[in-house]
């Protein structure tokens, strides 16, 4: 993906938040765990933020635009001091006049004042929108006039930063303003986070989440779910590789998306989980349970358990070889949803 295209695009935007908040080795990270390294843990990822009722009459009463509930891409939290910061991604700025502004309306509210009733003991909370770093000065005129407006109304808005990301030299650089520097403590106001960037990068090692509703681009979807799935296939050879035979194996959606992701999985809102789950039951497991069941007896599919038992060494040899065969293709279509 060219370098301009992957600043903007809002799976690697997310992906790569995610890396800086994971704990990582400090002599051989992926991407600098900047958060990380200032103390702060994943809370939650792209879970809709759940106003109380009294915050929701009070929206509903000013006849503003708002869009409830708010979904942030990632809400990050720091014990020591209860600090917290509340992550939204685009792929540029926009105006007051944007259909985003619904959504920016709900931002800001949600991390102000309310944030501390909904996610106590966290209580100090920033709202962070991430965009390509030309495009820094408007977001934060656009969410000063947002603010504006909600205070005008009698609602309370928490503050807000404006954060950019640009390639320079080969390095994805991360920039941030004063308000940042300020609540997480930081020293600077810029950080490289990825070094050895292409002009034609490609986003899928870095991926660690994905889900249809965060890519517009259809080709993109494909591309994102063909990398989670050859990650999953990955991982499930290594496990049955080295499994033992007379000994039934038995896996998930869920426990292999958990070791492909490094536990990120569980922090997801529920849909989102439920999507990716709904990907690997149907692209794989499906797949691998329809083809052998009239030629391995010891492969079931019940719901989302895949089992395998091999009675045998050829039975493991020629199930093995099938995966690995490089003309097997796990199908990365978005799997239908369930009427019931």
């Amino acid at each position: 993906m060219k370098t301009e295209a992957l600043l903007r695009d809002p799976v690697f935007q997310l992906n790569l938040l995610l890396w800086m908040a994971k704990e990582q080795p400090s002599n051989d990270c992926r991407v600098r765990p900047l958060f990380y390294d200032w103390g702060f843990e994943i809370i939650y990822i792209e879970q809709p933020f759940a106003f109380p009722e009294e915050a929701v009459r009070a929206m509903k009463d000013s006849a503003l635009d708002i869009s409830i509930p708010p979904e942030p891409e990632l809400i990050l939290g720091r014990k020591s001091d209860n600090k917290a910061l509340y992550f939204e991604a685009k792929a540029n700025s926009f105006g007051i006049a944007s259909t985003n502004s619904r959504q920016a309306r709900a931002h800001l509210i949600a991390s102000g004042p309310v944030f501390g009733e909904v996610l106590s003991p966290l209580n100090a909370c920033l709202l962070c929108y991430v965009v390509p770093g030309g495009a820094r000065e408007l977001m934060f005129q656009c969410l000063t006039a947002l603010a504006d407006e909600l205070q005008n109304k009698g609602l309370k808005p928490g503050p807000f930063s404006c954060h950019g990301l640009t390639v320079n030299e080969k390095r994805i650089v991360y920039s941030w303003d004063s308000v940042f520097k300020a609540h997480v403590g930081a020293t600077d106001d810029v950080a490289s986070v990825l070094d050895d960037v292409a002009e034609d990068t490609d986003p899928a090692p870095l991926l660690l989440v994905f889900s249809d509703e965060d890519c517009g681009d259809v080709e993109m979807r494909d591309f994102y779910r063909q990398a989670v799935l050859d990650q999953v296939r990955a991982c499930l050879l290594c496990d049955l590789h080295s499994h033992a035979l007379g000994e039934k194996y038995a896996t998930s959606p869920d426990r292999l998306l958990a070791k492909t992701t490094d536990g990120i999985f569980q922090y997801l809102g529920r849909e989102r989980q439920k999507s990716l789950r709904r990907l690997v039951r149907e692209n794989i497991f499906k797949k691998i349970a329809d083809y052998w069941k009239e030629r391995q007896s010891g492969v079931t599919l019940v719901d989302d358990q895949l089992a395998v038992t091999w009675s045998g060494a050829g039975e493991k040899d020629d199930f093995l070889n099938w995966i690995e065969d490089r003309r097997m293709h796990f199908d990365a279509g978005n799997p239908p949803i369930p009427l019931f």
